[in-house]
């Protein structure tokens, strides 16, 4: 579990994936949720695997279904930011920099403050036997971790949760010495 994968990453525009995806996450979401897709403009270009980007935020809105069994809205925003001082995270720190900004937010149950230290962790889940591994964040977190990005949460319970992934911009002469 814990081996990397061999990753096939070349610039992307995030707008381009999500656009792409927006019917399977309708058809994954069902009837009775609402997807609410908020393109940035301009956004930098980033430098990922194209599959396991999709993975990312297909993950995310399984358990963003999952979290509102009654119905509820998923809203995916990109966004360009730019960190002028770290930000500090829980266990780690995002440095200075250009970052594309996906925001996946859910107007579900929540997440449990005890729980949000381990969401990451494999095979930690909230769902009852046979409904779910343990592994769709922690695949999330690997994933974008091996992208060089950064994974952001906050969650109230009974109100949403919010997951910001922090991918950072890709220049073309970046992108030319990387794959040199």
């Amino acid at each position: 579990f814990s081996r990397q994968q061999a990753l096939q990453p070349r610039r992307l525009n995030v707008t381009d994936i999500l656009a792409e995806l927006s019917h399977l996450l309708r058809r994954l979401l069902g009837e009775n949720m609402d997807l609410q897709m908020i393109h940035g403009r301009d956004l930098g270009m980033v430098r990922a695997d194209q599959g396991q980007l999709e993975q990312v935020i297909i993950n995310l809105a399984v358990n963003a279904r999952d979290a509102m069994p009654d119905g509820g809205t998923l809203t995916i925003n990109t966004e360009n930011r730019t960190l002028t001082q770290e930000l500090k995270l829980k266990t780690e720190v995002i440095p200075p920099g250009d970052y594309v900004v996906i925001k996946v937010a859910d107007t579900g149950c929540g997440i449990p403050a005890p729980n949000l230290d381990r969401i990451f962790d494999p095979f930690f889940s909230t769902k009852e036997v046979g409904a779910g591994t343990g592994l769709g964040l922690s695949t999330v977190y690997g994933i974008v971790k091996q992208t060089g990005g950064y994974v952001r949460v906050e969650s109230v319970v009974n109100e949403g949760t919010t997951f910001e992934i922090f991918l950072p911009h890709s220049t073309a002469a970046g992108a030319v010495a990387a794959e040199e």
